[in-house]
């Protein structure tokens, strides 16, 4: 079974940005509505998502510790870890993230994608629950197949990131990895 991958996640949350700034007098309305999607895009990727981060990593670090030392308790003891704590936590991360909400359409259809690959995560450790509870192997697949999903809406949102930050002309510093640590920065900032 593979593990959970929390870099999955945490993945976009390593890139600075730079764009944004105050409208300009002599901005037209469709410059007046690209700085609006920076502003928008570098909340999302450096504030929000960052702000989330510690409910998702808590629920991540059980799943993990399940398949790093799953002999050392019973598998009662880990189906109620797995189920009162890290789906609990997991359900609360997942409830916060669907509340985050954008005016601009392209940032809200970013965030979803970023929300599908928590949701395909959350199936994974409902399989884990179930193949524990079931005593049924083929539940370990499902939440393998669930984290490949993870993997692949993260890739999906990431490509998406990348043409988000060219078409609003948002300066990335950075590359995408497994840190969860990001900083934001303003036109005003980055000079």
């Amino acid at each position: 079974m593979k593990k959970f991958l929390a870099l999955v996640l945490s993945a976009a949350l390593v890139l600075s940005f730079a764009g944004c700034g105050k409208k300009d007098e002599g901005e037209t309305a469709t410059e007046a509505t690209g700085k609006a999607v920076q502003e928008e895009i570098v909340q999302l990727v450096n504030v929000d998502l960052p702000g989330l981060a510690d409910k998702r990593d808590s629920a991540v670090a059980v799943y993990n510790d399940y398949f790093e030392d799953s002999t050392s308790k019973d598998s009662e003891t880990w189906r109620g870890k797995l189920e009162n704590e890290a789906l609990v936590t997991y359900d609360e991360y997942l409830e916060a993230l669907n509340n985050l909400s954008y005016e601009n359409a392209e940032v809200n259809n970013l965030k979803e994608l970023y929300v599908k690959s928590s949701q395909s995560q959350r199936d994974a450790i409902q399989y884990v629950i179930n193949a524990i509870s079931e005593v049924d192997t083929e539940n370990l697949d499902l939440a393998s197949s669930s984290i490949k999903d993870s993997e692949t809406y993260m890739k999906m949102y990431q490509e998406e990131l990348k043409s988000l930050c060219e078409k609003y002309n948002i300066t990335m510093i950075g590359e995408f990895n497994t840190s969860t640590e990001t900083d934001a920065a303003s036109a005003g900032d980055a000079e």
